[in-house]
């Protein structure tokens, strides 16, 4: 009888396990403080009065200014796949996967421009892949730059200043 149990308590047992690690992941990438930082987990502690007074020392001071300088990353739902185009024929395909590294004080919102994001990219990499320099990011770390830079630049017309610098995570390549 227990052994006819035991591999269902085992499976119940690795699904708890596992909806509450992906419950924990979820909440810990998830769960980053406000761009006020009101929720006080990290460096203050509440006197039980209703307002939170600053521990003295907190981490020391290596870190930085994080709260004066917090940033947050915008992913596109989907990657970039761009045809590269020689003599009027499909040579080969681009596939990148863009972020946005934007100021966490203007985030709100920049999800919403992501359709406008998406034209704006697209075209500019169209437009660099005429040009020859998308298959040659491989090779040419200078023309990886230039991409970027010119995918900030196209971020910052439609997002102003809250676009900090534009990631390339992922760079892949296939020939026809």
């Amino acid at each position: 009888m227990l052994q006819k149990l035991l591999p269902v308590i085992l499976i119940a047992v690795a699904g708890v396990a596992g909806g509450g690690g992906g419950y924990f992941a979820k909440t810990m990438m998830s769960g980053k403080t406000s761009a006020s930082g009101e929720d006080g987990a990290h460096g203050e502690a509440d006197d039980g009065h209703g307002e939170k007074k600053a521990k003295k020392g907190g981490h020391g001071g290596g870190h930085g200014e994080e709260d004066a300088t917090s940033t947050t990353y915008m992913k596109f739902s989907r990657q970039f796949v761009v045809p590269v185009v020689h003599n009027g024929r499909p040579k080969s395909m681009v596939i990148l996967d863009i972020n946005i590294e934007v100021d966490s004080s203007e985030s709100e919102g920049v999800y919403a421009l992501e359709p406008r994001l998406r034209d704006a990219f697209l075209a500019r990499l169209m437009a660099l892949s005429g040009e020859g320099m998308l298959p040659q990011m491989l090779e040419d770390m200078d023309k990886l730059e230039y991409t970027k830079m010119a995918l900030l630049e196209e971020s910052r017309k439609i997002m102003g200043d809250a676009a900090l610098d534009v990631l390339i995570l992922d760079l892949g390549i296939q020939n026809y």
